[in-house]
């Protein structure tokens, strides 16, 4: 089975959020989904869809009904949607905060792995504080934490921490929620129950 690999640039922030991860082509759009959260450091507590080719990619379980016309992410394997490199998905995380994640297969590999799927290669900057308001509020509360002065600073570090630096990215996190992205993902799931 091939192994391929993605760039995933979070559309719009400043620095720009990028990972860079190797998965198997058999990975559904549905496992993926929790790779993208655990890799970019996101909480899983929103709703999520892809966008590949016009089509649209959910979980049928949560969305709703009178969503339209969806494809069930439980069913669809990345080879199917990504037939080469360069494919490009927009996976949309919160559909409040509008977080867009550009989604491309940069590499396939037929080369036998001497590693565990899925791996986590390189990223850049933290992965912006869940219901933070979207890229244009993260970009000014990036400005606010550069700012001791500012109006808003203490309510900001009081929220995210004073440790929270959108420099930062914690490979060691990323990489020890992947040892255990099955546990999560049954975690998530029992919440459906």
């Amino acid at each position: 089975m091939p192994t391929y690999t993605f760039k995933i640039d979070l559309i719009n922030t400043e620095p720009l959020v990028s990972r860079t991860i190797k998965v198997s082509s058999e990975t559904t759009l549905y496992l993926m989904h929790h790779i993208i959260q655990t890799v970019m450091g996101w909480e899983n507590r929103h709703l999520y869809e892809f966008t590949i080719n016009n089509l649209l990619f959910a979980d049928s379980k949560i969305v709703a009904e009178d969503y339209g016309d969806i494809s069930d992410v439980k069913t669809v394997l990345l080879e199917d949607v990504f037939p080469k490199t360069g494919s490009i998905a927009i996976y949309l995380y919160d559909f409040g905060d509008g977080w867009k994640h550009q989604v491309e297969l940069i590499e396939i590999s037929n080369a036998p792995q001497n590693e565990l799927l899925p791996s986590f290669v390189s990223g850049q900057n933290a992965c912006p504080p869940e219901d933070c308001g979207g890229a244009y509020r993260y970009r000014e509360i990036i400005e606010i934490l550069a700012d001791s002065t500012h109006e808003e600073y203490e309510n900001i570090v009081n929220w995210l921490g004073p440790k929270f630096n959108p420099n930062k990215l914690n490979r060691i996190k990323i990489e020890k929620d992947l040892g255990i992205l099955g546990a999560k993902i049954k975690g998530y799931e029992k919440g459906f129950k």
